[in-house]
């Protein structure tokens, strides 16, 4: 079996990226793959999403290095790493950490791999960030984006491309719920509160929603992030408290996708969110932004969702309000059944992540 490393930027981090690269990792750990984990920070001790035992986690603990220093140091690190493990196949989780990859593997002839969990459109103000995607675009060998509407976004916006583009979704790892026929009148949210997520567009959206309905509803979100201050401010200047609670980041996550009644997603940019699959398997109903990319692929407009208008704070409340008004339509978007999930069923993620592998 081939000996394989995903490279990553923070072992220790809590997101969607951390979340699906531990599923994809564990599956490859449990075929026999020989998987390596590499992070340029973090504390294998203090890994939120566990690995299987027969995973090899690596931290090159960098954090007091800075500027050119932690470039060269990282590069060296990386490539003494590779060589003392003969590792065949390099995988960069997140574009932007090609910047060190790209040179590391320079002229050693292994595999490389770039996956990208964001999209194309999205730098989050970093200029290392397109300029890394252009590097990969040059010198990896393929790069695996998460939506076919992505690879279109890469293809026009190259410079020159040598790497193949391959798109393979975030998998359905849960197996299918059972519905809950009495769910608590519930709306969540689950995330890293950080700008991306939108959660005080969604918070704004709450505010807007009629009283009486604040008053028979609760909003959870559940996560832990920088914004977090921001967004208790927010909550507290639109005097929505007593229905908004701020949950932090929890391993018990699922107790509360068992209970909910509506999953709301405000991001303002995805790749392919791992939480849209999670809220589907427990068969909640979705209100969630048109943003690129990713909800258009799961949401089946009024069949188990609700797509709005990316940024659409008062069409996002709108709709909200509308399915917490009617339970007869929550029911039906809770029972339908949608052809879309079968491509994302983990066997066959799995077997389309062992040909880019080989």
């Amino acid at each position: 079996m081939p000996n394989i490393v995903f490279f990553i930027y923070n072992i220790s981090a809590v997101g969607g990226t951390e979340r699906v690269a531990s599923v994809i990792i564990n599956e490859l750990a449990k075929r026999n793959y020989n998987v390596h984990v590499l992070g340029l920070y973090g504390d294998p001790d203090k890994i939120f999403f566990p690995f299987e035992p027969n995973v090899k986690v690596t931290s090159l603990h960098i954090e007091d290095l800075k500027g050119v220093r932690k470039i060269l140091y990282s590069q060296h690190k990386i490539r003494q790493f590779v060589n003392s493990n003969h590792i065949d196949t390099f995988v960069t989780v997140e574009s932007i950490m090609a910047t060190y990859s790209v040179p590391s593997l320079a002229f050693t002839g292994i595999r490389h791999v770039v996956w990208e969990h964001f999209n194309f459109k999205v730098n989050l103000g970093i200029a290392a960030r397109s300029f890394a995607r252009q590097l990969a675009l040059c010198f990896a060998d393929r790069i695996v984006t998460l939506t076919a509407r992505d690879v279109q976004f890469w293809k026009q916006g190259a410079w020159y491309r040598r790497a193949q583009l391959v798109h393979i979704p975030n998998p359905m790892f849960l197996e299918e719920q059972k519905v809950n026929d009495s769910p608590s009148k519930t709306v969540i949210s689950v995330g890293r509160i950080t700008y991306q997520k939108g959660f005080d567009l969604l918070v704004d959206a709450w505010g807007e929603l009629p009283t009486e309905l604040r008053n028979e509803w609760k909003l959870l979100i559940i996560g832990d992030g920088e914004d977090k201050p921001l967004l208790e401010k927010n909550i507290t200047e639109l005097g929505i408290g007593s229905s908004v609670e701020l949950v932090g980041a929890t391993k018990a996550v699922f107790a509360y996708f068992e209970t909910a009644s509506i999953y709301c997603l405000s991001s303002r940019f995805e790749g392919l969110p791992m939480v849209l699959l999670e809220a589907l398997a427990f068969h909640l109903p979705i209100v969630a932004f048109d943003c690129d990319t990713g909800p258009e692929e799961l949401i089946e407009q009024g069949q188990n969702g609700i797509l709005v208008d990316a940024g659409n704070v008062s069409k996002l409340s709108q709709s909200l309000a509308g399915l917490m008004n009617d339970d007869a339509l929550r029911g039906r978007m809770r029972k339908y059944k949608s052809q879309r999930l079968h491509a994302l069923e983990l066997g066959g993620i799995m077997e389309q992540w062992s040909s880019v592998l080989k």
